[in-house]
């Protein structure tokens, strides 16, 4: 009992592929990110699938399954209402990277994307279905450079 009130406990997270420590290492300008929910789960149809040359993320717009419109901002609306799912470089080696209109559901924080204006799982921890697609050596070169605000080489084919 803590002041006149029942000591509450935090309930499970919301998947077992929800993970410890801060939601955000590994994402470039983290500043730009609200976290709204450090673990959340969304379902849903891919629409689109782009890499980013610059960051190295994975963009993913979700189509969400009815009754997930909550995750959601009016900014979304920007994006044709989708949800937008994003991996980062150093967790394409174990985080699925889903094809268009493979059905998925996707695990990692919810987060308030302020430079856009719209909502986001940033980055995604797990992705139910797709390939895994490893960042190759100059993309993880590339990204670090970013994390740690160099200057970012040049953007090289890897063939």
């Amino acid at each position: 009992v803590v002041a006149g009130g029942a000591l509450r406990r935090a309930g499970p997270p919301p998947s077992p592929h929800c993970r410890s420590g801060s939601p955000l290492i590994g994402v470039y300008h983290p500043e730009r990110l609200r976290v709204k929910s450090r673990c959340r789960v969304a379902v849903g149809a891919v629409e689109k699938v782009k890499p980013e040359l610059y960051d190295g993320d994975i963009h993913i717009a979700l189509r969400l399954d009815r009754g997930q419109e909550g995750l959601l901002s009016s900014g979304n609306a920007r994006v044709g209402g989708t949800l937008i799912v994003e991996i980062i470089p150093w967790d394409r080696s174990r985080v699925l990277v889903p094809e268009v209109g493979q059905r998925i559901e996707v695990v990692g924080p919810w987060v308030d994307d302020t430079a856009h204006g719209w909502n986001e799982i940033h980055p995604a921890w797990w992705i139910s279905a797709g390939a895994i697609e490893p960042a190759s050596q100059n993309e993880l070169r590339r990204v670090d450079r970013l994390l740690r605000g160099l200057a970012p080489a040049a953007v090289e084919n890897d063939g």
